[in-house]
């Protein structure tokens, strides 16, 4: 069985429901069929951290369900192929299958996408074991979106195998906010907390780089 949630904050995007409609993975309305979960942010008021929090506590409270079923969580901004869900559901025990992976560099404070090495994940399409996903702990509560799911996959591949899956995905790019807004994508604040939480030898030499860019950048 198959959990797949999908927090939205704008209308999920016509390619995304057609890529839901065409996939080749169903969902219905039955107790053991694949449960499809959206959630409203903007009816809500909430934050993208917050909504996948939620979903978490949802999941640790279900009862009865197979540690080897899969948890699912997709951006409503994203396109795949119709067996991109079906690719996701092979994923195993101590495993995470993402379409992307993320290689960080550190030394440049950048985030770069990889198809051969993985130090991290995006949040906008991942698959795991309901199992691992329950043990995970959740996303940090105190980052926003841009800077929790990194955190999240950063923390789950000290513990699970990524596994960049063949099937790839298109995401939509959004107009991003700047400054000391919290859901700016260079707040500096915000920053400091995620490179304090990742402490190696650049740590402070990007902290003074999130300060300057949002100081004198923007």
């Amino acid at each position: 069985m198959l959990f797949l949630f999908v927090p939205y904050y704008n209308e999920p995007t016509k390619e995304f429901l057609e890529s839901i409609e065409n996939s080749t993975v169903k969902f219905g309305g039955d107790t053991y069929a694949n449960r499809l979960i959206y959630r409203d942010r903007k009816r809500a008021g909430i934050y993208w951290t917050k909504s996948v929090n939620d979903f978490y506590d949802y999941v640790k409270s279900c009862r009865g369900v197979n540690p080897s079923d899969v948890v699912a969580i997709c951006n409503s901004d994203i396109s795949f192929n119709s067996d991109l869900i079906e690719e996701g559901m092979k994923v195993k025990e101590g495993e995470v299958y993402i379409p992307e992976g993320i290689r960080i560099d550190w030394s440049e404070k950048s985030f770069l996408t990889s198809d051969y090495m993985a130090d991290t994940f995006a949040g906008r399409c991942f698959f795991m074991t309901y199992g691992d996903f329950k043990r995970s702990g959740g996303f940090s509560k105190f980052l926003p979106h841009y800077l929790s799911d990194y955190d999240f996959g950063i923390k789950m591949l000290k513990k699970l195998r990524p596994v960049i899956m063949t099937n790839k995905i298109k995401h939509s790019h959004h107009s991003q906010v700047t400054g000391f807004n919290m859901i700016s994508v260079n707040n500096p604040i915000f920053w400091t907390m995620f490179l304090l939480r990742h402490f190696n030898l650049y740590t402070l030499i990007n902290i003074g780089k999130a300060w300057y860019d949002a100081l004198f950048r923007h």
